[in-house]
């Protein structure tokens, strides 16, 4: 198997169990009493909700406790800890300056200095992880916050690798965004965006044609229009699928459902990714066996789309 490389890995809800349960105790959001385990069995996800409006509910604890670069530090190091320790060795890492700075005073330059510190301090202590930072623009705050991000972007462009649009698809079609991401387009940006997630195929048409997209994250129904497909494989556009999210906010009514072996199979680019950790209580690996056990891949599928990750990171690619 190649070296593990992921794409799609949201940074500002992807805390320890552990440090996410300090830093709750320390603000006083938590009993001193509450156990590991308990809090444990408390946050994390293990069956499908309703829908992703009501998964991404469950996401305010982690706004909450990001209140101050130092605990924005620490986070960042330990997610490139993690991803080092189950084996990748190239990873973007994705958040919000919207998400973050929501429930507190952080300006978002603070945010961006505090992550970009502790991915630097991982960095060193193991070098042989590339990391990269995606901004992104949450469709759910509207139009002027995502042209916000937009600016903010644009003027530190030289701490991020691209740029993506995520949030609750419904409601929020890609086609809201179009001045936005004119901007980016003129100034050569790499754009990723969430598409096809908890909406159908016309959104990934839109994240493409509208936005200009050069990958997708989910993607999940991009198999319900022959179109789509044979566009995507032809134009090597990368789905960036990740199986137990996709489970758990119901885009997939099954893992025997994931679409992933399917695309692979019919010659389409898309990659293997854990997407929010500290709320799914997933790893790299975890999403591995899943791929392989529950989905049927093959060894060669999975390998194969670790390279299709690799030939579509962002990283290097400025």
């Amino acid at each position: 198997m190649p070296l593990q490389t992921e794409l799609h890995r949201h940074l500002d809800v992807s805390a320890r169990i552990g440090t996410l349960l300090s830093l709750t105790q320390e603000r006083g959001l938590e009993p001193r009493s509450t156990s590991l385990e308990a809090f444990r069995e408390k946050i994390t996800l293990s069956h499908p909700l309703r829908d992703l409006s009501t998964v991404l509910a469950t996401f305010e604890l982690f706004q909450k406790v990001l209140d101050r670069p130092e605990a924005l530090e620490r986070v960042a190091f330990e997610v490139v800890e993690d991803c080092h320790r189950e084996g990748t060795r190239k990873v973007e890492l994705r958040f919000s300056p919207s998400f973050v700075s929501e429930k507190n005073s952080l300006r978002w330059e603070d945010v961006l200095a505090g992550f970009s510190s502790g991915v630097h301090r991982a960095r060193k202590l193991y070098p042989d992880i590339e990391v990269g930072l995606l901004c992104i623009a949450s469709r759910d705050y509207g139009t002027e916050e995502v042209d916000k991000t937009v600016e903010f972007f644009l003027r530190n462009r030289e701490s991020f690798v691209g740029f993506d649009l995520a949030g609750n698809e419904v409601g929020f079609p890609c086609r809201l965004f179009e001045a936005s991401f004119k901007k980016l387009r003129q100034n050569g940006a790499r754009i990723t965006v969430h598409a096809g997630e908890a909406a159908g195929p016309e959104n990934i048409w839109e994240a493409i044609e509208i936005l200009g997209a050069q990958r997708i994250g989910h993607g999940i129904s991009a198999v319900r229009d022959p179109r789509l497909m044979g566009f995507l494989r032809e134009k090597r556009i990368c789905l960036e699928m990740c199986p137990t999210s996709n489970w758990l906010t119901q885009a997939v009514p099954s893992f025997e459902a994931h679409p992933l072996p399917l695309v692979l199979r019919q010659g389409i680019s898309a990659c293997i990714n854990t997407d929010d950790p500290g709320v799914f209580g997933v790893s790299l690996p975890n999403e591995v066996r899943v791929c392989r056990e529950k989905m049927g891949m093959t060894e060669a599928e999975i390998s194969l789309a670790f390279r299709h990750a690799e030939a579509s990171s962002f990283i290097f690619d400025r």
